[in-house]
């Protein structure tokens, strides 16, 4: 079972970059703590993007480090303008905002005052803002129902927008997981709704209001949403490509295209760190809407049964170290990885933008985190998943199996050894054509997380490229006895015990 996203609908040619360019900016005073730990980061793989510490009233670091596209090679610096993923959410909540208080509508009112051609009854703009409406997830829905005979790279195929959203939402009609406020999920077609509402309810399109209303309002002069452009990209002189690294270590593929690229409120802005620096003083003002409109924002959502949650409008709310009000939003899409967080009662913000960092932009994040609050704090570990796939390319996959096994007793403290690193690792040699060598990385994962219906699964798409197709359809029946609710799982196996049923004469 592919449990993650690493770019299995991504197109692009290999190139191998065999020296990753470096480009750092801080204050004239020598190098902090904030540098030093993103260059050793950098130096160990962990790090390619673009970082802002806000601090005390001045921005006390900020800095990039490695490659902003592949294609030409060219390194990315403080004006890189990167897909923020997620983070767009923010800009959403804030145009359905300003919207309220002009009186074009209101947080309580039925979607499908804008949205008529939907099914769901009951659910409201406040609903979609907190993440509590049960409307169906749309990807997968699109995966299954958008131009399924084009090929991936077809131009053709890339042009699904919004109202293709809700047009396959009204002509499919997939039933809502849960009633309103009957639980709290993370929801993106529920901000993908809201980008077309705000459409239908200003007459202009999604990326025009933010402009006029957001985002030059705010000063925000390198920030634009994503439209589908091929080639370059006027508005986006600086854009930071996605790219990833294969599974040998050495050769690195682009990652930034996808044709759900148009979706737009849960996603599609593109910006800098310097823009998202102006983005969060202006949240202090009342110059976009009022202190009391903004704290709606920063509100936890009541859930029917009394409980609150941890999401307002389009943040996160935490507590800081201090026990102080954070506020923090996470973006992930293709190989971007995006982090804003914001100290709103300590006055503090942090930035993080990447284009190829995904995979360890967690431990990033929490590293500068606990260097802003004065805490002690750490490098990321080291991914198993990146040393095992060198040495099978140079080695074999035998000698990259009993390296795990020697790493893993005497440098635990040193890898990530989760499920998902050799789960990873199995996926990208059977997506290489590496059938063998995936099987055995994978059948190591059953050997390492035997409780797991993942592994199994996994394990059985490794048999079944193999041609094993009996032992296939035993791990597949291993995995649902674990986990009954995997349904794919069981497609595999009615296809599997069909096929080798013996057919009569």
């Amino acid at each position: 079972m592919r449990n993650f996203d690493i770019g299995s609908r991504v197109l692009g040619s290999i190139l191998c970059v065999c020296l990753l360019a470096s480009c750092r900016t801080q204050e004239p005073e020598s190098a902090n703590k904030y540098e030093q730990y993103l260059s050793r980061a950098h130096a160990r793989g962990q790090f390619n993007g673009v970082a802002l510490v806000f601090d005390d009233g001045k921005v006390v670091y900020q800095g990039a480090f490695g490659l902003r596209s592949l294609d030409p090679v060219e390194s990315l610096d403080l004006n890189s303008q990167f897909r923020l993923a997620s983070v767009s959410k923010q800009f959403t909540a804030m145009a359905i905002m300003t919207l309220k208080e002009s009186g074009k509508l209101g947080y309580d009112q039925d979607i499908r005052d804008f949205l008529p051609e939907l099914p769901y009854r009951g659910i409201t703009i406040r609903h979609l803002l907190n993440h509590v409406s049960g409307v169906p997830d749309y990807e997968p829905l699109m995966d299954r129902y958008w131009k399924p005979e084009l090929r991936y790279d077809d131009p053709a195929r890339y042009t699904a927008g919004n109202e293709d959203v809700v047009k396959l939402l009204a002509e499919k009609q997939p039933p809502v997981e849960f009633a309103p406020r009957e639980k709290w999920q993370y929801s993106n077609t529920g901000y993908n709704l809201l980008g077309t509402i705000v459409a239908r309810a200003s007459g202009v399109s999604f990326a025009d209001y933010l402009k006029e209303h957001v985002f030059d309002p705010a000063g925000m002069s390198h920030t634009v949403m994503y439209d589908f452009v091929i080639g370059p990209d006027a508005r986006m002189p600086n854009r930071a490509f996605g790219f990833q690294t294969e599974w040998n270590g050495t050769d690195r593929t682009a990652a930034d295209s996808h044709y759900l690229n148009r979706g737009q409120g849960e996603d599609g802005v593109y910006s800098t760190v310097g823009d998202l620096l102006k983005w969060e003083r202006i949240l202090y003002t009342d110059k976009l809407v009022s202190r009391a409109t903004l704290e709606e924002a920063f509100t936890p959502a009541v859930l029917r049964d009394g409980t609150t949650t941890n999401y307002g409008f389009g943040w996160f709310i935490e507590r800081s170290p201090a026990g102080k009000k954070l506020v923090t939003h996470s973006g992930g899409w293709l190989s971007f990885t995006t982090y804003i967080l914001r100290a709103i009662e300590e006055d503090k913000c942090i930035v993080i933008l990447t284009n190829s960092s995904g995979l360890h932009a967690h431990g990033i994040i929490e590293g500068l985190t606990n260097m802003l609050y004065g805490r002690p704090y750490e490098l990321p570990l080291l991914s198993i998943r990146e040393v095992m796939g060198k040495a099978v390319a140079s080695e074999g996959v035998g000698p990259a199996v009993a390296q795990y096994g020697k790493f893993k007793a005497e440098r635990r403290a040193d890898f990530r050894f989760e499920e998902s690193e050799l789960n990873v690792l199995g996926y990208q040699l059977l997506w290489s054509g590496r059938v063998d060598d995936a099987a055995a990385i994978l059948r190591l994962n059953t050997e390492e997380y035997p409780g797991s219906s993942n592994v199994y699964d996994s394990y059985g798409d490794a048999l079944l490229a193999r041609g094993d197709q009996t032992e296939a359809l035993e791990n597949f029946k291993r995995a649902l006895a674990l986990d009954a609710t995997l349904t794919a799982t069981k497609q595999k196996i009615d296809a599997l015990e069909s096929a080798l049923v013996p057919k009569s004469d």
